[in-house]
C-alpha cells in the first residue's frame, strides 16, 4: 500500500507511506528524508500507529493509523491536526 498525504495549510509538505506485505516493511518519508523504516517478520499487530509533528513554518501533527482486517487487507486512516483526512483500504 503506497499514499501521499499533504501537511500544513500555508507551508504545504508531502508525506509518503509505503508499506510492504509481503517483506513487512514500512517506510514513511517527507522531503526527501526517511522520517521511519520499520520491519516485522512474522507476526503483524491489528493496530498500529505512527505520529509525526511538524513545526517549520507551521505546526501541524500527522497520525497514520493501520487496522489489520482478515489475512491481508488492512484500513489507514490518516488524521491531520487530530482531524480524518484521507481513508485507504487495500493490501
Amino acid at each position: 500500500m503506497k499514499f501521499v498525504v499533504e501537511v500544513g495549510e500555508v507551508a504545504k509538505q508531502q508525506v509518503e507511506f509505503a508499506f510492504n506485505q509481503l517483506l513487512g516493511r514500512t517506510v514513511i518519508r517527507s522531503g526527501g528524508r526517511e522520517l521511519k523504516r520499520s520491519v516485522r517478520l512474522f507476526s503483524e499487530p491489528l493496530y498500529d500507529t505512527h505520529v509525526f509533528e511538524f513545526a517549520e513554518k507551521e505546526r501541524a501533527q500527522l497520525r497514520i493509523e493501520k487496522r489489520r482486517k482478515h489475512l491481508f487487507a488492512s484500513e489507514y486512516f490518516v488524521y491531520v491536526n487530530n482531524r480524518l483526512q484521507e481513508f485507504h483500504r487495500g493490501i
